[in-house]
């Protein structure tokens, strides 16, 4: 028996609204966040000197407006797939541990590093995504797979990416293994 349209159009505004509420949500958020940015964004050595906010802050800072809007659709996208999955609770959770992933990283191994922005997380919430929707969708799954693999790599090579400048390559490395090893954790068991 075929699926009724009724469910499927609900479902779709559903996801709708789960993507518009996580879009103009993280706008907000990195928009108003990014107006600190000499004070918020993630400077190593301030840290050192005892601004630790900064390991938090440092995410929801941007650079400009297009890069804050760029990583709030983003966040809006990823939130509407996760909620399909997880709860709202789980999802923040999440974010939370990649975040701290991230700015640990860049404590611990980054000498000179300094960032904003919000793509590290992405990176990280994207591959728990992509975890989750293997079994049912594996085709959407590969393509964000790849498309996700493909940053970090043009990242790493250094190649010319002329919608962005001065990518923070190990945010987005750092951010995909976390969110990958807490996808991995998040999978649902089989029953035994």
């Amino acid at each position: 028996m075929a699926p009724s349209a009724e469910p499927r159009s609900t479902l779709f505004r559903v996801r709708s609204v789960r993507f518009g509420i996580g879009t103009a949500t993280a706008a907000a958020l990195f928009t108003t966040a990014s107006l600190g940015l000499s004070d918020l964004g993630f400077d190593r050595p301030a840290v050192l000197a005892g601004e630790y906010w900064r390991l938090a802050t440092s995410h929801l800072t941007h650079l400009d407006i297009r890069h804050a809007v760029t990583n709030a659709v983003g966040a809006g996208l990823v939130s509407a797939i996760l909620l399909e999955f997880h709860r709202l609770a789980t999802v923040f959770g999440c974010t939370v541990a990649i975040a701290a992933v991230i700015s640990a990283a860049s404590l611990v191994f980054f000498g000179e590093s300094s960032y904003a922005g919000f793509s590290g997380i992405l990176y990280g919430l994207a591959a728990i995504a992509v975890i989750r929707l293997a079994p049912a969708s594996p085709w959407l799954a590969a393509t964000v797979a790849i498309v996700l693999v493909a940053g970090v790599v043009t990242a790493l090579a250094d190649w010319s990416r002329p919608w962005t400048t001065d990518v923070a390559v190990h945010t987005h490395v750092f951010g995909f293994a976390a969110g990958g090893v807490m996808g991995l954790w998040l999978r649902p068991k089989p029953l035994t």
